[in-house]
């Protein structure tokens, strides 16, 4: 398979003005993202690649007057992904309980929680302040998630689909509008030696042949969270928690008066870097 490309340039560089521009690139069904120190590159499948979408995001709108961004475009055949993501990934600690490495990284003997990822090219490693957040919240909630059924929203590489389980989760099911996040979540819950969990692809829509979940993890993005959050709590049970992520703390506001006119009370949030973690309860 041919992949597209598409190098990213911000300067000054800020890690923060390079997630938001991939939060907007996601949108268009991009497969993977990939840092560097100048910016950021984004791959797509040569055959899903549309440069008129692309620049209909209108992306320099988004960076604030101090920054300026440029873009290259190249051709690559498949690569070794795995090769490239074992140069590239790093295992990480979330508070001194979780241990997220691919398989290739030595354990920490006596961890409490070990998750397997081998992301290739999906999101959901736990590097990105985001997905560390709902490991965190994940954390909190441990005792509750016991026994209970959980949704899991663009649910990427499946990392939060594997650390509910291994709370002892009752039933998983992660929904991700990515073939190749599917493919990627199905080979991390076999590494992890899991069975309760169901992998689907599709969007929110596929809700309307669920019932109703205790939990319902949604680490997406500001927009399709507003969008969507109508259906999630359609689909949470009474007494349930939405526990979502992938926006700023300046959103917050906005995200807390959306769940307030659907009934869901806020409860608490986790900030890093700017993002957000916010979880909210259904009476």
């Amino acid at each position: 398979m041919t992949y597209t490309a598409i190098n990213f340039t911000i300067t000054p560089f800020s890690e923060d003005i390079a997630d938001a521009l991939i939060a907007e690139i996601s949108k268009l069904g991009y497969d993977g993202f990939q840092y560097n120190e100048n910016g950021f590159t984004a791959y797509i499948p040569s055959s899903r690649y549309n440069e008129k979408a692309l620049d209909n995001l209108k992306l320099p709108d988004i960076l604030p007057s101090t920054y300026r961004i440029g873009k290259s475009c190249e051709q690559i055949e498949e690569r070794d992904w795995n090769k490239e993501w074992e140069e590239n990934f790093t295992p990480i600690v979330v508070n001194d309980r979780i241990q997220v490495r691919a398989g290739f990284h030595d354990p920490i003997p006596g961890i409490e929680y070990e998750i397997i990822i081998d992301p290739k090219m999906s999101f959901g490693t736990g590097h990105h302040a985001t997905t560390a957040l709902m490991l965190e919240t994940l954390l909190d909630f441990a005792p509750r998630i016991k026994n209970k059924k959980i949704l899991d929203m663009g649910c990427g590489t499946g990392i939060l689909s594997i650390m509910a389980s291994k709370t002892g989760a009752l039933k998983i099911v992660g929904i991700d509008i990515d073939e190749w996040a599917y493919n990627n979540a199905m080979e991390n819950i076999h590494t992890n030696g899991l069975n309760n969990i169901t992998i689907k692809i599709g969007d929110a829509s596929l809700l309307e042949q669920e019932g109703k979940f205790d939990f319902i993890l949604a680490n997406i993005n500001r927009n399709i969270l507003l969008n969507d959050m109508h259906r999630y709590t359609a689909h949470l049970a009474a007494k349930g928690f939405l526990i979502m992520s992938g926006f700023y703390s300046q959103d917050l506001p906005m995200i807390r008066e959306k769940a307030k006119q659907l009934a869901l009370t806020y409860q608490t949030h986790k900030e890093q870097d700017n993002w957000v973690a916010a979880s909210f309860y259904k009476e």
